[in-house]
């Protein structure tokens, strides 16, 4: 049975191996991005005020993935040292790492639901949110931080199953999982009238039904050691490794998360029609960014395998690769939305302003997304070689710092909100080189490691002369 679902990376065809390792976790981003994208599809057409709804809904991410994007960088981590010790074939380290995650990601996802209950009326007053929708986007932020726990257990338990080539089940489970959010969305937005809080309660719903699922497929495992909830351990030394990789990750997307407040807050000085074509221009194109995302987490589980086995050609091969594949796709993906933004928008609203506004958001990212590609598929393979701090400050730098220098001196000179946006493309191209030439150096590095490794065990293997 696990078998049939467990898959060793480290050898056959590269390309082969990385397009089946990688659809399922494709179709699963794609389901997850579903969550927030029937959320903003149900409240733009049957709630009440619709405009102020989808506003609220498409208002609440950039603050939400502050609070919670170092817990989803330790998922990461786990992801990574699984998947060393998986390619190792280091089984009882594997099985220790499996638990210590397990107990890491329930005290995440309570401390972040805590934080983000009490938090969210403040963060959001201070980021100048029209008094229209401040009510709302609260109500809708407090019941998603309540979903947290659940949440936080299905990433790092799917993150868990890819350590050791299990693309699959994740995919099964978020394909329940979503299905039970789109009929509650409808249930308590048409039936009962909560417009955004119903869309939200509907989510954390679905959230603790996948975390529900991926606990079962954990328990009964056959071949790897099994887990037990009630005898769950921690292990310190494992813990530190987790934490070495995936602190890094995670300050890479609070880091990110805080400029993009910027970025929120000029959204918000633009008023309610803007926020609204943003959350449903957001929605699209997360469906687009999810083919990057998908790659880059198939690269560090694919990269953390070859890494484990040292096999560094193989990640060679696997990062060019992942460039032109997911170039390809996402190029055929994005033409369709390309040559018809306004049937796609309409998908999610039927304000004909609303629909006007976001066509050129639109625009500006698909162009960023496509130059990131190099970036995200370059901090994949480096992750999964347990490099993570470099690449980290690297994004901070070069990206970050490009949007804060224009959200605060270039904007203001011409505030429109396609204009606001071009700061992510101009990002991207400083990240994709200077990520690029990270991955390259440190893979020097490695390669020099590995054949003083050869060499010295060729040394000791050389039988020894003998005087006599």
């Amino acid at each position: 049975m696990e078998k049939r679902y467990s898959k060793d990376l480290t050898k056959g065809s590269v390309l082969k191996q990385l397009l089946i390792f990688t659809l399922p976790i494709l179709l699963a981003n794609i389901l997850q991005q579903f969550y927030h994208s029937a959320d903003v599809i149900v409240v733009g057409n049957f709630a009440r005020d619709s405009k102020i709804a989808l506003a609220a809904v498409g208002s609440t991410g950039t603050v939400t993935n502050l609070l919670i994007n170092m817990f989803i960088g330790l998922s990461l981590g786990v992801n990574v040292v699984c998947a060393n010790f998986y390619g190792a074939q280091d089984m009882k380290n594997y099985g220790k790492a499996v638990e210590t995650g397990l107990i890491v990601a329930a005290l995440s996802g309570v401390f972040i639901s805590v934080c983000g209950f009490f938090l969210a009326r403040p963060i959001l007053a201070a980021m100048d949110l029209p008094e229209t929708v401040l009510d709302h986007a609260v109500t809708y932020m407090k019941i998603i931080f309540l979903g947290q726990p659940g949440s936080l257990i299905y990433n790092f338990g799917s993150g868990i199953l890819r350590a050791r080539g299990d693309t699959k089940r994740p995919m099964y489970i978020l394909s329940v999982a979503g299905v039970i959010n789109v009929v509650l969305n409808l249930f308590f937005v048409v039936v009962f009238h909560l417009d955004s809080a119903g869309v939200a309660l509907a989510t954390t719903v679905s959230h603790y039904v996948s975390a529900a699922f991926i606990l079962a497929v954990l328990c009964h495992t056959e071949n790897e050691r099994r887990l037990n909830l009630l005898r769950l351990r921690f292990d310190r030394k494992i813990f530190s490794r987790i934490m070495k990789i995936g602190i890094p990750g995670g300050l890479n997307g609070m880091v990110f998360s805080i400029s993009n407040l910027t970025i929120a807050k000029g959204i918000y000085s633009l008023g309610d029609t803007v926020i609204a074509a943003n959350s449903a221009a957001g929605s699209i194109d997360g469906f687009t960014y999810q083919i990057l995302v998908s790659f880059y987490t198939a690269t560090i589980s694919f990269a953390g395998q070859n890494y484990g086995a040292k096999n560094l050609k193989r990640i060679d091969r696997l990062l060019w690769q992942s460039v032109a594949v997911t170039t390809a796709i996402y190029l055929f993906v994005f033409a369709f939305i390309a040559v018809f933004p306004r049937f796609f928008l309409g998908l999610f609203t039927r304000d004909a302003e609303v629909i006007t506004a976001a066509v050129p958001r639109l625009y500006v990212m698909g162009l960023g997304y496509f130059i990131y590609i190099l970036s995200d598929m370059s901090i994949g393979c480096l992750r999964g070689m347990g490099k993570s701090v470099v690449p980290t400050v690297l994004n901070a730098v070069m990206i970050c710092v490009p949007r804060l220098l224009w959200t605060s001196f270039v904007f203001p000179l011409h505030p429109t909100f396609s204009f606001l946006y071009l700061c992510y493309p101009i990002s991207y191209v400083f990240s994709s080189a200077s990520q690029l030439i990270c991955y390259f150096g440190y893979r020097k590095k490695e390669q020099k490691k590995l054949d003083s490794e050869k060499a010295a065990a060729a040394s000791e293997a050389e039988p020894t002369e003998q005087i006599f």
